[in-house]
């Protein structure tokens, strides 16, 4: 069984994975970023379900995956104002060439397009 002080190093690395994507959509590197938050998406689910289904607790808090209307949460984490305008792009960005809101999109029950650029997989 995994330790108390071994879950609280997941939940602290899936914050920094967290903020390491955050940083790259504040950026305007949207590319392929929403396959990436697929599979954090995923490291979440095991967070949440290791806390469901054992004795371990929340001694640090895992960040949540919706950041749509969050400035308060991504002002803490240190985004400026332009750096939010980024991060909302990104979700602009992902309904543009995904075709759904991102929420849908890591939801997982379709696979997503890496999209390059600004344009759908497969555009040119």
């Amino acid at each position: 069984m995994i330790s108390q002080e071994d879950f609280d190093k997941f939940v602290e690395s899936y914050n920094t994975d967290f903020r390491y994507l955050l940083s790259r959509a504040a950026s305007g590197s949207y590319d392929c970023l929403i396959t990436s938050f697929g599979v954090l998406k995923d490291l979440y689910d095991v967070i949440i379900k290791l806390h469901e289904t054992t004795h371990l607790e929340f001694r640090i808090v895992p960040y949540p995956l919706t950041f749509r209307a969050s400035d308060p949460f991504l002002t803490s984490l240190g985004f400026d104002p332009r750096h939010i305008a980024n991060i909302y792009g990104f979700l602009e960005h992902v309904k543009r060439t995904q075709g759904r809101e991102f929420e849908e999109c890591i939801a997982g029950n379709d696979p997503v397009k890496c999209a390059v650029a600004g344009f759908p997989h497969g555009s040119s």
